[in-house]
């Protein structure tokens, strides 16, 4: 059994334990959005099969979602008097039953009531698990690991995709529900055997409290973020339709252009190493620059070669603000503050960005066309740049936790 240790602990022999628990709690994080997106490829099955309506089988997708925007913040809170090694707890075994409850549900009540009890879990394990990953990981480590966690979703959409196109449609989709479900309790299982031997609650900073934790700079990283997930949600949302129909020229699919975010996670996680949070707010501001200079051509330019690139600039240039903003989390929680109530702010904002975003982009694009949506996009970067800027000056601190 591993022993107990805290983050900085440089221990020889505790080190491939403490890496084998950030890789499961990175693993099962993708599981963890790949629960949001298993909906959208049943989305014609739930219809036909099962009855519902197209509005009824969006609501069924966007519920997990919603629950982050309405209850992050207060569910940071919670969990940092609840300890984070219970929250997850609590929250994987919520996920996994209304996961295999929604997998046995054949009517429209039951099936959102297995949506509901998964959306809980799913609330839990958003904030929790980056918390636990920054109790858990030395400081010259907080910045690399978690800019990589900020990419769970797009990598968990990714991933649920990936597997309903190889399962369905042999397999039904209850086995396919099932399958993501199962998966996802296998890793987090295993994470939480792991986390048994850290000593979570003092590390992830179980004192602190809202106000003691919202402050200027954490609350001006959470409104950068939701600029963030307004920018990046709205384009992934549309340019299927854009590629599909006047982005007909661009050189690869709009999948493609998704598939392109990880490079900048990757990247970030090289360029934050060792560095304190005005750094890291240094190339959030970089990333927005590039997608405010980018988003316009994205979706105007007759050149297929540089609207392709404008656009995976644009993707790649995202995924470097949202790692970037991510790793600097900790390094911005007061002392005194609780680094969970920062990342229950964080998510909370990216989820009012998920639920808001997207119709006010549609607005924009149907009123003004498609160099209306872009400029839309370049506008919404450079607020999230201008909310940065106040950090980048901040002098370098010590990471909570």
């Amino acid at each position: 059994m591993v022993r107990a240790m805290t983050a900085d602990s440089a221990a020889i022999p505790d080190r491939s334990a403490r890496l084998a628990a950030i890789v499961l709690i990175l693993l099962a994080g993708v599981l963890t959005g790949a629960q949001l997106g298993k909906i959208a490829p049943l989305i014609p099955w739930y219809q036909a099969e099962l009855g519902l309506s197209l509005v009824a089988s969006g609501w069924l997708a966007a519920i997990l979602g919603i629950f982050i925007a309405v209850a992050a913040l207060p569910a940071g809170w919670a969990i940092d008097r609840l300890g984070l090694a219970r929250s997850i707890q609590i929250g994987a075994v919520a996920l996994a039953i209304g996961g295999i409850a929604l997998s046995a549900s054949a009517s429209p009540a039951a099936i959102f009531a297995a949506r509901l009890v998964e959306a809980i879990g799913y609330l839990a394990l958003c904030v929790g698990l980056p918390a636990a990953l920054n109790a858990i990981s030395p400081v010259n480590w907080k910045g690399p690991v978690l800019a990589i966690w900020s990419g769970f979703v797009p990598l968990g959409f990714a991933t649920s995709d990936f597997l309903a196109a190889s399962m369905l449609p042999a397999a039904t989709p209850p086995g396919f529900l099932l399958t993501i479900v199962l998966v996802f309790a296998v890793f987090a299982t295993a994470a939480l055997i792991l986390l048994r031997g850290f000593d979570l609650n003092v590390s992830a900073g179980a004192a602190g409290g809202i106000r003691q934790t919202l402050s200027r700079e954490v609350v001006l990283l959470a409104v950068s973020f939701g600029a963030f997930v307004v920018l990046s949600v709205s384009m992934f949302t549309f340019l299927p339709s854009f590629v599909a129909g006047e982005g007909a020229h661009y050189l690869v699919s709009a999948g493609a252009v998704a598939l392109s975010v990880p490079l900048g996670n990757v990247a970030a996680s090289v360029l934050v190493r060792g560095k304190g949070p005005a750094q890291m707010a240094r190339l959030a501001i970089f990333g927005f620059a590039i997608s405010a200079l980018t988003a316009v051509p994205a979706f105007t330019l007759a050149s297929p070669l540089l609207a392709t690139l404008s656009a995976l600039l644009l993707a790649i240039s995202g995924a470097l603000v949202a790692s970037a903003q991510f790793a600097a989390i900790p390094f911005l929680t007061p002392r005194g503050g609780s680094v969970s109530v920062a990342f229950g702010l964080v998510a909370q904002a990216g989820g009012i960005g998920t639920v808001f975003g997207p119709p006010l982009a549609a607005a924009v694009a149907e009123s003004f066309g498609w160099a209306g949506f872009g400029w839309f996009l370049a506008a919404t970067a450079l607020v999230g740049l201008a909310c940065m800027l106040p950090i980048a000056g901040r002098r370098t601190l010590s990471a909570a936790g």
